[in-house]
Formats: C-alpha cells, structure tokens, sequence
C-alpha cells in the first residue's frame, strides 16, 4: 500500500497554487452567471478582491455587462458553441481603460475564462505601426524634395542670373522678382520636407540646452503677447547635446507657436530643461528608445489639447487642425525631424481640455565632443580662374551650374554622369582643381567617382551637391575639412561661396 496522499485531496490544492501564481485571469462562471471560480490575476484585472467576486453574478459585480458584445460572446459560448478568442477593452469607474485578450471555453459547470492584459504590448504595437507609417512618409517626402530642388536650381538660378543683369528700373524686374519669391518659397518647404524626413543639412555644434533657450526666452515673450504667461525653469547639470542651435531655435519656436494657437483665450506656457536618465522601464513603454543620459526638453501648454486620433497624425507633413490659409502642417513635422535627425526622440502628451505637453529627449554629447563645432568662414571674394568638373546627371541642373561658374571666372568641363567624368580626367592634359558632383547618380554615386579621380589626381577637391542629403555625407561635409557640401536648389551666391571656399583652404595634406 502506497502511503502517498490522495490525489483528490492533494489535487484542489495543487490547483489552487497553481492558478494563484499564474500571470493570467482565470474564472469559472456557473450557468447562473455565478464566478464559482477566480484567481488573484483575473480579480486584479477588475481592480476587485477574490472575496468580492467569488459567488456573486457578473451582473451584480459589474452592472450593464448584460448589455455588451461580450456578454453576447460568454452567452454563446455557455450554451454550447465554439471557443471564443477576443479582446475586450475594459473602463473602469475612473476613467481609465486596459485591453484583455480573452479565450473562453465551454465547461460542464459553465465557461472558463482565461485573460491577460495586452494594453502595454497594444502600445508598442501602435507605436512601432506610426513609426513604420512615419518612416515611409519621410522616404515619401525626401523623394519629392529630391526632384523638387532640381527644378528649383533651374528657376531659381535663372532668375537671380536675370535680375543680375537687369538695372533697379527695368520694368522687367517686375516680371522676374515674382518669380523668385515663388522659387524662395517653394525651397522654404522643400527644407521642411528635408528635415521631416531628416534629410536637412545641420551644422552641429556642441551646446547647452539652457544657454540656447535664454536666448530664445526673449524673442518668445514677444511672440507670445501679454495674455499668454511665460514660465521657463531651467533644470541643473542639464548634459550638453551635439545638434545645430538654429534648428533648436526652430524647434522652441514652432512648439511656443503651435501652444499659443491652442490657447486662443490666454494661458500658461511652460518649458522646462531637465537631467534625465533613460532606463528600461521607460524603453518597455516607448517603442525605439535608447538607454542612457538625456537633455530633455519640455513645452507645456493649458490649451484645448488633442484627442488620440489627432495625436496620431500630428507629426505628418500636411496635416493641420487650423483653418485653411492659417497653417502650412509642416511645423510639427519639421520638429519631428529635427528632433530625429539630431539623435533624439519626441514625445507627445495631450488629452481634449486638459492642455498639452512635448517631451524631447537629446542624447548627451560623448566622445571627443569637448567643445563647439567651428564654423567655415564666408569667402570675400567668389571670382576665381581654376577649372571645374561638373558631374550632374540631370542636364538642366548641369548647365546652370556652368553659366554660375563662368560667369564667376571658372574654367568648366562638363560631364553627364560618373563615366564620362572619369574619361574627360584622363584625356584633360592640365590640372583639375574642383569636382563639383552630384550624390545621387545612376551606375556610380558621388563619394565613388570623387575617390576613384583623387587616385588619378591627387589634390583634387570635391564638393558634393544633392536635393535629398546622403546622412553620412553630410556628417563628413561639416566635420571633415577634406570633404564639402551644397544644398539643393543651389542659386549663384550660395554656389559661389561654397566652391571659393573649397578651392582656398589649406588641405590637411599639404597639396
């Protein structure tokens, strides 16, 4: 005789500890809608006690459920049909709501309900889905930015090379300065487009987050008029952050425009600088975070604040809650893609009536980042005699760019793509001093053609210009003395400049 215990004593007992551990609801319900069963989890999950639930109804436990999908659901199940899998989003008395996945089977007694709480994975989930949608909207958007700079080049170009010629009182100007206001504007927001897709060029420097928004703290006061009051807390041992204080100026200035539009009746402004420390606490709840030091950056407003729905859309490019004729939808968007192009993320907090809040996280500078990033100084003079290959595969672009040239003085050679580039280098019997190359080409991009003419003609500079930025080109233009770059659409003055410059300094090679 085996003196082990009695399985039907030791069962009930196994089973109780073992569904009280479990992470996931459990409940028996009777067919008199009784919980005849229910373990801590599935208790938990209704913010109720075992001891409160366990014999009551559902109905008495949670009045009107009989009125819901779910119910319809449990009633299907409990008179014999399928399994049921679902979700179901509970409000509780508060306000506050959490999403259950639901698996609910037949049993003699009644159904047994299983459960567990998917809100945070719905989160991520959400989170992960915007950033995909946010992502292809930028190569989207870049794209057109792209070809957009290219006919700007030709428009813009062309028009400051006809108002050169034209006197202050030729009536011809009349005709022409419209055309380059439009042109301007128009490369106004393809920039914007640029930096929501994160394709902007910065020029980075190494700054502090307080010391950039006393400056701004001035401007904003008279920006934001007198009903609308200012608090501006700077936060101690704020880390210094690697970003290009222009673009954080934008960044302060279209979320303070943005806040005072959302408070048509006056309000309070608040933005404030902290030390923050990124864990994975934090990370398990915000879909792309990175651990480590942070600046953080927070405007808050009293405003209308946002529904979800409008809190989902508000980073996309076009997309506004204002009337027509009073926003372009780009503000939003290119603080976006400042914020991520800088290494940051952003963050937004809002519900209708109860004001909103932007949270940006900078990273903190590391590595050699010791002090700032010096600027290129402007050249004084844009003439110059030395020869110029010009490699552009779009013939518009490529030709006004030779008129610039040669009006500056420049000897130019022109060639359609990367092949013939290479074949003019080996046929021109004297010095090339320049490439001027286009990024984006077919067969061999820029950074390729430049390295396989400097191993044919050492001393050779390179400047690079594209409308839709390669990102490790542009971080080698402004650190690397040894490589230079020019924006699209690419006008007389800006082009001069930046190929003078090229040409003048000294090499860190000595050639």
């Amino acid at each position: 005789m085996s003196d082990s215990p009695r399985s039907d004593v030791v069962a009930p007992q196994v089973l109780h500890t073992a569904t009280s551990a479990m992470r996931e609801g459990l409940q028996i319900i009777d067919r008199e809608w009784r919980y005849a069963y229910i373990n801590e989890a599935a208790a938990a999950h209704g913010r109720r006690t075992v001891e409160e639930l366990t014999g009551r109804t559902m109905m008495e436990c949670y009045p009107g459920i009989e009125e819901t999908p779910l119910f319809d659901a449990l009633s299907t199940c409990m008179a014999g049909g399928d399994p049921q899998t679902m979700r179901n989003a509970f409000t509780y008395p508060d306000g506050a709501t959490r999403t259950f996945e639901l698996r609910v089977e037949p049993c003699e007694a009644g159904i047994i309900i299983l459960s567990i709480d998917v809100t945070e994975g719905l989160k991520l989930e959400q989170q992960l889905r915007h950033a995909q949608k946010m992502e292809a909207i930028g190569r989207l958007a870049g794209s057109v930015a792209h070809d957009f700079n290219n006919l700007l080049t030709v428009i813009l170009s062309h028009s400051e090379l006809m108002l050169d010629e034209l006197s202050e009182v030729d009536p011809m100007r009349r005709e022409v300065e419209p055309v380059r206001w439009a042109g301007r504007r128009a490369a106004e927001l393809t920039r914007q487009l640029l930096a929501f897709s994160r394709h902007q060029v910065q020029e980075p420097a190494l700054i502090d987050l307080n010391d950039t928004l006393e400056v701004s703290e001035r401007m904003l006061r008279r920006l934001l008029g007198a009903d609308i009051e200012l608090v501006v807390d700077y936060g101690r041992e704020v880390p210094k952050v690697i970003a290009d204080p222009g673009q954080i100026d934008q960044v302060v200035m279209n979320l303070a425009i943005n806040a005072r539009d959302a408070m048509p009746e006056g309000g309070k402004l608040t933005i404030e600088t902290r030390a923050i420390e990124v864990d994975g606490e934090y990370i398990a709840e915000h879909f792309g975070a990175e651990p480590g030091r942070y600046a953080l950056l927070a405007v808050s407003d009293t405003g209308v604040g946002m529904d979800g729905e409008t809190q989902a859309r508000i980073f996309e490019p076009y997309f506004t809650t204002k009337e027509p004729g009073k926003g372009t939808g780009l503000g939003l968007s290119t603080v976006f893609g400042i914020v991520r192009q800088s290494g940051g993320m952003i963050w937004v907090y809002s519900e209708p009536g109860a004001g909103t809040t932007f949270k940006i996280y900078l990273p903190q500078a590391r590595g050699a980042a010791t002090g700032p990033l010096t600027r290129r100084p402007v050249p004084t003079r844009l003439e110059g005699t030395e020869t110029i290959l010009v490699t552009e595969d779009q013939a518009q672009v490529r030709e006004v760019a030779a008129t610039i040239l040669r009006r500056f003085g420049y000897h130019v050679l022109l060639a359609a793509n990367a092949g013939e580039a290479l074949l003019i280098s080996e046929q021109h019997p004297r010095p090339i001093h320049l490439l001027l190359t286009d990024i984006i080409m077919p067969r061999m991009r820029g950074p390729e053609l430049a390295e396989r003419l400097k191993a044919m003609r050492p001393g050779l500079r390179v400047l690079y210009m594209s409308g839709y930025t390669d990102t490790s080109v542009i971080q080698h233009a402004l650190i690397d003395p040894d490589v230079a770059f020019v924006q699209k659409p690419i006008v007389p003055q800006r082009l001069g400049e930046r190929v003078r410059a090229v040409l003048d300094r000294e090499s860190v090679n000595g050639d």
